[in-house]
């Protein structure tokens, strides 16, 4: 599956569209909602909420006009919260939460399973890699995020939902802006943003965008590095046509970066405690990426409100990390017990989506309706070069002393072959087709569905070079319908409830050597939203269930590694997991002054016996963002902050020396008795706090602080049987320039 709507060109920055509103306010790009233009872009509204979203349906419909939960992080939200990466803002969105197996691997969580699906004006960004581009939030507009499932956006994915990057497009009117700054661990930042028209009275614009950023940590030898640009060329050959043309390029480097957990069980059994800044790797173990797009959008425009988009995408990628980290084992009191794990992570990959809409509004019987259409198609190709692991020195992986290790020893041997290990290809094409049906004044039907295929296959090579097997599996005939249905109670409150397939297809063989059938199941959404204060306000109360089914599990009933390329076969358990719970969301402004953000969300996740799962995922979490401009005398100065609270997780790890056992902590013949024991996060509450101060219309500061009160807490936990410290107390402070 996939259709890929684009949201490139829903803003077309024609000179004659814009329209300043307010002071340094300039509106970007209308789009048409309801029979209105209101600008989607979110930069200088110096607002918390938006308009309009396409993220959750390929219609232009508001927060409010959309049957699921969408937040939309705008601008503004992200310059308060001094949120420059895409993990950092999720670790702020209402809903979300982020689980850092290490340094480098990161998982989006909504509504109990991972988020896949990434988009990037609306285009599919899906990776083949461990290792996801965090990238720099410097490069767009908002952020969107529609939690539940999103067949009709995406095609295949599990029922937890999407997040669409929005672009910043070029202005009207010149603009430019320059920030340096500063935070702990010697971490500084240098970023400039500048577009406008270039030529031809404004028919052609540009922009562009350029971070420098480097830094320390708080893990022991732990530093970073990213270089970032992005620049877009904007211009109408006619009155109703507009094409952009695009580059985007996002290098996070690092070193000393981590593979694994801390240790957290000693050699007795007993909670080793070993302090935050532990950090086991070699300084030269480093997992970098880069990625770099270019990207094209054409938009017509025909009986006068009538459009028609053809977005083109082109993403190369790669990363080439190398990693030495000690995870394994359980810490002596002398410094043994630990021993290191390496390997080489080389992989490259490339991807093309295109996409072709149209969209419009129509009269039939007496009232206006919406129309989107369209057909797209993604193909992403990786490739992993053969590497040979070179002899290494006796006891290379052995860590004599984990007490003053200090990072330095030899890097890993290895040499990489001009052939590869593997290969693979996953291509994905639908059709689609959503409308939205007012069907009287204050009761409104979306409904839509995509059809198409999904087809991997995946090329493996001997040592030698020579093709070994060759396997994959295609899905034909997909259909994802999607349904959804609004009523009015009054002016200001809406009653909703929406219905989506789940579709996902496994990598998992039978007894008999055939592909299981796709994980297939529902995700249900009903709830109530609401706009208050001109529009301004936004807020919404869901309740959300989904079902998968077909979810494989071993079969038992054969040995493991039967297959003839030696794998273990598998078998569907039928009924699968189950997810369900509420959330309740609030975004926008109360006050021209004050802009408020949050929700809670309460998720429960059982298996097909009613057993719980998702145990390191917390039940309840709780998200609130906040600034005030202060009135009068005190106007320059803006205030605010952050809260997240969450609910206690925890995973069933092995330790050592089990303490538990009614026999003592070693066997009769003296070896330390292994057994279950719990690891444990506690809930817990992080603030961060966040002052503002323009000295003039040209220049302001702002100064943020994290977790205020230097919260010792973990962002995993038992993930190979450690746990991944979360950040201590830290700062940051910023300069900016406007011109």
């Amino acid at each position: 599956s996939p259709v890929f709507p684009s949201i490139a060109a829903e803003e077309p920055q024609q000179s004659e569209a814009g329209n300043k509103t307010g002071k340094n306010t300039v509106q970007l790009g209308p789009v048409r909602v309801g029979g209105e233009q209101i600008s989607a872009t979110t930069e200088d509204t110096e607002s918390y909420t938006a308009s309009v979203t396409r993220s959750g349906t390929p219609l232009n419909l508001s927060p409010r006009e959309t049957p699921q939960s969408v937040t939309v992080i705008t601008r503004q939200r992200l310059d308060d919260l001094g949120l420059d990466n895409l993990n950092a803002v999720m670790a702020q969105t209402p809903g979300i939460f982020v689980q850092e197996n290490d340094s480098e691997r990161v998982s989006i969580i909504s509504r109990g399973y991972t988020i896949t699906n990434f988009q990037i004006d609306g285009m599919l960004n899906t990776f083949g890699g461990s290792v996801r581009t965090n990238y720099d939030t410097a490069l767009y507009d908002r952020i969107e995020v529609v939690r539940g499932a999103t067949g009709l956006m995406t095609g295949a994915g599990d029922p937890s939902g999407t997040v669409n990057l929005i672009r910043k497009r070029p202005t009207d009117e010149l603009k430019a802006s320059a920030q340096l700054r500063y935070g702990r661990w010697d971490t500084w930042r240098v970023e400039a943003d500048v577009g406008g028209p270039i030529a031809f009275d404004g028919k052609i614009r540009a922009r562009a965008v350029a971070v420098y950023q480097e830094g320390e940590s708080f893990r022991d030898f732990y530093e970073t590095e990213k270089t970032i640009f992005y620049g877009i060329v904007e211009g109408d050959l006619t009155e109703n046509t507009v094409v952009s043309v695009g580059y985007e390029f996002q290098e996070p480097k690092n070193s000393a970066a981590t593979w694994g957990t801390t240790p957290y069980w000693a050699s007795d059994g007993s909670v080793a405690n070993l302090p935050r800044s532990t950090n086991l790797t070699a300084r030269w173990s480093s997992w970098p990426s880069q990625e770099k797009t270019i990207f094209t959008n054409i938009r017509h425009t025909f009986w006068d409100d009538w459009s028609a988009r053809f977005t083109y995408s082109h993403r190369d990628y790669k990363t080439d990390g190398k990693m030495y980290f000690g995870g394994s084992g359980y810490p002596n009191p002398d410094g043994t017990g630990i021993s290191a794990w390496t390997s080489y992570f080389l992989y490259k990959e490339k991807m093309d989506v295109f996409d072709l809409n149209v969209d419009g509004p129509f009269t039939l019987f007496g009232r206006e309706h919406l129309l989107s259409f369209g057909y797209g198609q993604s193909v992403r190709k990786g490739n992993s070069p053969r590497v040979i692991y070179d002899a290494t020195t006796p006891g290379y992986t052995v860590i004599d002393d984990w007490r003053n290790w200090d990072g330095m020893i030899e890097e890993l041997p290895t040499t990489v072959m001009d052939y590869n290990a593997s290969e693979s290809r996953l291509k994905q094409k639908a059709g689609y087709i959503a409308t939205r049906f007012s069907i009287a004044e204050p009761f409104n039907i979306v409904l839509g569905t995509r059809y198409g295929t999904w087809q991997t296959t995946t090329w493996n090579y001997a040592v030698n070079g020579n093709l070994n097997t060759v396997t994959g599996y295609k899905n034909k005939n997909i259909l994802t319908p999607y349904a959804g249905a609004l009523f009015d109670i009054t002016e200001n409150f809406t009653l909703y409830a929406s219905y989506t397939d789940i579709f996902q297809p496994q990598n998992y063989r039978d007894k008999d050597n055939n592909y299981l059938d796709p994980v297939v199941g529902a995700h249900y959404e009903a709830g109530i939203k609401s706009e208050f204060l001109d529009k301004r306000l936004y807020a919404s109360f869901a309740v959300f269930k989904s079902k998968k089914d077909n979810i494989a599990e071993l079969d038992d009933s054969v040995p493991e590694g039967s297959l003839p390329d030696g794998s273990s076969a598998y078998r569907t358990t039928g009924k699968g997991n189950k997810v369900k719970g509420f959330e309740v969301e609030i975004q926008g402004q109360i006050t021209d002054n004050w802009n408020i953000g949050g929700g809670f969300t309460h998720v429960k996740a059982r298996d097909s016996l009613g057993g719980r799962i998702n145990t390191t995922q917390p039940v309840n979490l709780f998200r609130l963002t906040t600034s005030y401009r202060m009135p009068g005398a005190w106007e320059n100065l803006t205030v605010g902050g952050g809260l997240t609270w969450q609910s206690k997780l925890w995973r069933e790890t092995t330790s050592t020396g089990w303490p538990q056992q009614p026999t003592g902590q070693y066997n009769g013949n003296g070896t330390p008795i292994t057994g279950p024991s719990r690891m444990e996060q506690p809930d817990f509450v992080l603030v961060n706090l966040m002052a503002r101060y323009r000295f003039n219309e040209h220049f302001s500061g702002s100064f943020n602080v994290n977790n205020v009160f230097d919260k010792h807490y973990y962002r995993n936990v038992g993930f190979y049987n450690g746990v991944h410290w979360g950040e201590p107390r830290n700062f940051t402070l910023t300069l900016r320039a406007d011109l």
